[in-house]
């Protein structure tokens, strides 16, 4: 089969899988892991011109950096920063925006990326090799962890209003003060509300490419203006144009992505 991009999506994360991607300054709210499917390296250049070449690395959320990846193909796993996979890699992160990591530490799992790139693996495979990387780097399975209750509640609303929802709302859903649930949601979550809902509202859009919806229906169902408002907001945090994610990248999403974002 020949090249091609793939994005599998699922409730907390999603996999973005290419043969080569150039972008430029990127960045966005969910974490991302990345991995070349050769073991060849790729670049990462962060914003103040420091370059790494790396086989494998962790990005923060809201780390900007460039990319390049030359045709040694690349799985890129974002996950949602609310969640505990994400959760438990910021702790082996310990503040690093970017930490390259040697892909040699993924083990047998290497034998599925490949497959992965010509989209021989199904959808539970797939998701099977996002839950297994992340307990490659972290060494602990994965699990649910807890998370404060009140905060739990303020991302389901935020999630239900597609992150159009506005704080002093979102205080009484808590019941917490603004000012308090400010600094909660930083600390448990790990970016601030404001930037939280942005991402909501993105997740919610990526998840519109699965119908193959006109990219201006997809704009105004996500709440954005119109599509060139979606495209800015596209180009800044994936490097890729809403037409791109239409029109060259094959879009699939489990049926539990499909309750929770497709509305």
């Amino acid at each position: 089969m020949a090249s091609q991009n793939f994005l599998h999506l699922w409730d907390d994360r999603f996999l973005y899988i290419t043969p080569a991607i150039q972008s430029g300054l990127t960045a966005r709210s969910s974490a991302t892991l990345l991995a070349s499917v050769s073991g060849h390296p790729f670049t990462l250049e962060a914003a103040d011109g420091t370059r790494v070449h790396c086989t494998a690395a962790l990005v923060g959320p809201h780390v900007s950096r460039r990319l390049d990846v030359d045709g040694c193909g690349l799985l890129s796993l974002n996950l949602d920063p609310a969640s505990s996979a994400y959760r438990m890699l910021a702790r082996q992160m310990g503040g690093h925006g970017i930490l390259p990591i040697d892909a040699r530490r993924f083990g047998r799992l290497r034998d599925d990326f490949e497959p992965a790139q010509r989209g021989e693996l199904c959808d539970s495979r797939l998701q099977a090799l996002s839950v297994k990387l992340v307990e490659a780097i972290t060494e602990f399975p994965e699990t649910g962890a807890a998370i404060d209750p009140r905060i739990a509640r303020v991302l389901q609303a935020i999630r239900a209003h597609a992150g159009q929802i506005q704080l002093r709302e979102l205080s009484v859903v808590a019941c917490l003060s603004p000012d308090r649930l400010t600094h909660l949601f930083a600390e448990q979550v790990g970016v601030s509300v404001k930037r939280y809902a942005l991402w909501t509202k993105v997740r919610r859009t990526v998840q519109q490419f699965t119908a193959h919806r006109p990219l201006t229906d997809v704009a105004l169902v996500s709440g954005f203006t119109d599509a060139p408002h979606m495209s800015r907001t596209f180009q800044r945090y994936f490097g890729l144009s809403p037409s791109f994610l239409s029109n060259q990248v094959c879009v699939t999403a489990d049926e539990q992505a499909s309750h929770a974002w497709g509305h």
